[in-house]
This record gives C-alpha cells, structure tokens and sequence, in this order.
C-alpha cells in the first residue's frame, strides 16, 4: 500500500519499542496479537473490504490550524485502493494531488500551504485511520500501558515503519483504542517530514481525535476532529479542530486522476 510519504521513534516512546524479550518464539506470538488488535479495530469501523470496495471517497476537510492562525479548506477525491488523490481548493481554481505516487498542483504558478506534496494525502491518512495502517511495511506493538482521555481508559497500540515506507519512515502513531468496542478514538504522532521540518528537529507529538463517528456506507468515520498538544503527563491543550462535509463515494470510473497537462510536478 502506497503509505503517505509525508507524515509523521522520538525519544517520548523509544523505550516502549525497545523492551527486551529473549524468547524469539514469545515475541513472534506478541508480534501475532498486535497485529491483530490492528485487525480487531478495522473491523469494528466497517473492514478492509468495505474501505476499499465502496469506490471513490470525496469529502470537504476543514482544518483550522489554530495555533498558526491558518486555515486549509479543500474538496478532495481519494482512491483507497491506489491512494491516487485529487484535491480542489475552496474559493480557488488550484488543483493539486498524487498519480501513480507523482505530485502535482495546476496552475504551474499556483502555491499552497502546507506543502501540497504533503498535504495529499493528509487529510485522507486521519480521517481514514484505522484502515490506513494495513500497511506490509508497519510494525505493531501494545504498549503495557493506557492512556487515559476523557475520562475513560485506553489501549494503545503502536505503529513504526520500516525504510521501506516512504520519504518519513520515521514517522510513528499510537492508536487509542476502546478496550470494550474496540472503535479508535484517536491517534497521537509525530512528524518527520523534511518538507514539513525545513531542516529543523521534530517537535512533540500531536494527538488527534475521531469525533462524532458516524455510520456511513458501512464505516464508521469521523465526522470531526480535534487536535491537542501533548504533553510529559499525557494529552494537553487543544490547537486545531477539524469539520469533515460533503462525504460521499463515487463510482470508481468516475474520477480522472491523470496529471493536468499543464500541471507542474513536486
């Protein structure tokens, strides 16, 4: 699977995904049940087969960057299957997405921020968590700990990638998920992009919410999210919110990924 090659192990979890076990036949089973609690919450948000077998994916995700006072507004088509994506940007004629793993924006002269490279594949790796981390290149592991939100007590299963992965192999997420239902409520990250780091060390980890999850077309996909810092003590203050609309799937014809002809490419 084509992962985003631009998102988001910092030292806040390195010791959690260093622990010692010298039983290589106890750690192949663990290794077995992480993956399997990854399997147990794709199902209870509607399975792999529905993600990929609905069509094309098209929603409006407004992401109010609150703490750089920015907002990013675009009405965006994805192809589970392949990840090609094509994003329109609100009050604009700027296009910009992924064909075959290419970027591009149109008009050539067009700007965009974040960076459009980037942020292809952004909004469709959080609102399609967790069905994105069906990934042969991720590595699981159920950190012994909960994390607490809300009120109510989380598991926490998290995910690493190997070199083969993408611009950010770096890049790690830990899920929180409902011990009961076995639903994600969330997810915390880093990011390691260089367009995003522009030579700069890797800030904190940001934890980002499914809110309002709601039945659709057999998922159970976030209507909105929030965006907290994270702290030494566990989830802290809120940054950016999120509004998911427009949500529909389209016949998978229906959309021409191509690459504009003239387009420029990133």
């Amino acid at each position: 699977m084509y992962r985003i090659k631009y998102l988001f192990c910092l030292l806040l979890l390195s010791l959690s995904s260093c622990q010692k076990n010298p039983d290589p036949d106890s750690s192949a089973d663990r290794s077995n049940d992480d993956r399997e609690l990854l399997h147990a919450t794709i199902a209870a948000h509607g399975g792999l087969e529905t993600w990929y077998s609905n069509g094309l994916f098209q929603f409006r995700w407004k992401y109010n960057m609150l703490d750089k006072g920015l907002t990013v507004n675009t009405l965006q088509t994805v192809d589970p299957s392949s990840l090609n994506v094509i994003h329109q940007v609100a009050d604009s004629d700027t296009q910009f997405g992924i064909h075959d793993g290419q970027s591009w924006i149109h008009p050539a002269e067009a700007t965009f921020k974040p960076h459009p490279k980037f942020w292809a594949l952004t909004p469709t790796y959080f609102i399609g968590i967790p069905f994105i981390f069906n990934d042969p290149n991720a590595h699981f592991q159920t950190l012994d700990d909960t994390m607490s939100f809300e009120g109510k007590e989380y598991t926490q299963l998290k995910i690493t990638y190997n070199d083969k992965a993408g611009d950010s192999p770096d890049d790690y997420y830990v899920l929180l998920i409902d011990p009961e239902t076995k639903l994600t409520r969330g997810a915390y990250y880093t990011v390691t992009n260089p367009l995003v780091l522009d030579g700069k060390p890797p800030g904190p980890p940001k934890f980002i919410t499914l809110d309002g999850l709601e039945e659709f077309h057999g998922l159970q996909l976030a209507t909105s999210h929030r965006t907290f810092y994270m702290e030494e003590s566990g989830i802290g203050g809120i940054m950016r919110n999120t509004e998911v609309s427009e949500m529909k799937f389209l016949p998978k014809q229906s959309i021409d990924f191509s690459i504009p002809e003239a387009a420029k490419t990133l």
